[in-house]
């Protein structure tokens, strides 16, 4: 090979060599510039994507309220505790008076209506006067009063005249004899201490004070007394049939007047039924004019501020249930409004055509809403008590501690270390037992939630998230 070829051969190395750097060069350059476009589209969308996380962490972070925004809202705290929440069984039922707080009006001696002053439904208080009878034995018995009342007046004015001193003369007579029988023996004591008197003058004057001492005590222990005593068993003999005819009249309802010799003119053939309680007229069986018999109950009362329901139970469901169990009771007439008790009572004879037991319920009932005979629906929380003790015990809380936003349920939990500031967090609810409401999730024994006050942390949140949003 020459020189001028091989030359040229280097020259043509050198040539690709450069080529092959310059497309290096401009391949990096491409890839460089084409990482470049694409970051601030990449940064974009994280950026995005960041702030939606955050966003959505902010909406169940916390909610915070001064102190004067707190005591305006009453916020007050509880403690997450347990409570029975068991299954319920619901039955038919029938409101009845209670027989404790139920009386019947029945007149004790017969006669005729003269007039009746309620009408059936009429409220009544304990003493007031309902019917008005007239009847011949009462008549009679004021006219045996009145006799009564006579002998008695008789009877002291005989008392006192044998307490008088002119009819002692028997014993004033031996009275005397006995004071002069007396100034004898005294005198012959004198004359024998002198030794001017004989030992049988002494014999002679106490014989006869002893005589007339006997007698005296005869006239004054015997005679007189037994006539006293006997005056005075007459005084009280008819003083106590006086108070036998009067209290017998009071117990019929008759006026009574103080003393039936010296009364003023009335009608004493007339007595007047009164109301033994305070309550409601649910039974009226007389008019005014009808013939009554003593004995025969013409009215009853029933104070209906206390009731029974009676729950017909399936015999194969009875034995679920105890004495203490909870009720809860609903009725039309109630509307939304429930009524909660406890059994008091299960019948252990069962109804031999339905076989259901009798189970009782004794309810208030506020406003007497509910009346004798209305029916009702009955639920019982069997379960909730076996052998005196509460089981099926389940995390509750009060039901105005639970809030709901949105989908979720939540409650507000105070923090300790930072006053002011409430932990908002979301839980799992189940139902709902005398105002408290199961928690299933979320929470746990012995935390702590607002109850009152819990709307207004609650309007905060999301006044706080609104503004996030506009932000």
């Amino acid at each position: 090979m020459s020189a001028n070829q091989t030359k040229v051969s280097k020259r043509n190395l050198y040539l690709l060599l450069f080529g092959i750097i310059v497309a290096i060069l401009a391949l990096t350059f491409m890839f460089l510039s084409r990482n470049e476009s694409a970051k601030p589209e990449k940064t974009k969308a994280h950026n995005e994507t960041k702030h939606q996380d955050d966003h959505e962490q902010g909406e169940s972070s916390e909610v915070e309220l001064s102190g004067e925004a707190q005591k305006a809202a009453g916020i007050e705290i509880v403690e997450v505790s347990q409570r029975p929440f068991a299954p319920t069984l619901r039955f038919t039922g029938t409101v009845e008076a209670n027989p404790q707080q139920t009386q019947q009006i029945t007149p004790l001696i017969g006669g005729r209506v003269e007039r009746v002053t309620v009408t059936l439904g009429d409220r009544v208080r304990a003493g007031a006067v309902i019917a008005i009878i007239s009847s011949p034995e009462v008549a009679e018995m004021h006219g045996k009063l009145h006799e009564a009342e006579t002998r008695f007046e008789l009877a002291e004015q005989n008392y006192q005249r044998v307490l008088r001193a002119e009819n002692r003369s028997a014993l004033i007579q031996a009275k005397a004899r006995l004071d002069e029988a007396e100034a004898t023996l005294r005198r012959t004591q004198k004359l024998i201490e002198l030794g001017a008197g004989a030992g049988k003058d002494l014999i002679a004057a106490e014989a006869a004070y002893k005589t007339a001492k006997a007698e005296y005590d005869y006239q004054n222990n015997i005679s007189l007394n037994r006539e006293v005593q006997q005056a005075k068993a007459e005084v009280e003999t008819s003083r106590v049939e006086v108070l036998h005819l009067r209290n017998s009249l009071r117990a019929l309802g008759a006026n009574v007047p103080k003393d039936e010799s010296k009364k003023v003119e009335h009608n004493t053939s007339t007595l007047a039924l009164v109301a033994p309680l305070s309550g409601t007229v649910t039974e009226r069986l007389v008019n005014a004019g009808a013939g009554i018999e003593a004995g025969k109950p013409l009215f009853t009362i029933s104070n209906i501020s206390t009731l029974w329901v009676i729950a017909n139970v399936p015999e194969s469901q009875a034995s679920r249930l105890r004495p203490g169990v909870p009720a809860t009771i609903r009725a039309a007439a109630l509307g939304s409004q429930e009524i909660t008790g406890r059994i008091n009572y299960i019948d252990p004879i069962l109804n031999e055509e339905t076989r259901t037991a009798r189970v009782r319920i004794e309810i208030k009932n506020p406003a007497e809403r509910l009346r004798v005979g209305t029916f009702v629906e009955v639920d019982f929380a069997t379960g909730a008590i076996e052998d005196g003790k509460v089981i099926n015990n389940e995390l509750a809380i009060p039901e105005e501690a639970i809030q709901r936003i949105e989908e979720r349920v939540v409650v507000f939990i105070p923090k300790t270390d930072e006053a002011g500031h409430f932990e908002v967090r979301e839980v799992e609810i189940g139902g709902i037992v005398e105002g408290y409401r199961q928690i299933i999730s979320g929470l746990k024994i012995g935390e702590r939630v607002v109850t009152k006050g819990s709307f207004t942390l609650k309007t905060q949140l999301l006044k706080g998230d609104m503004g996030g949003h506009a932000h």
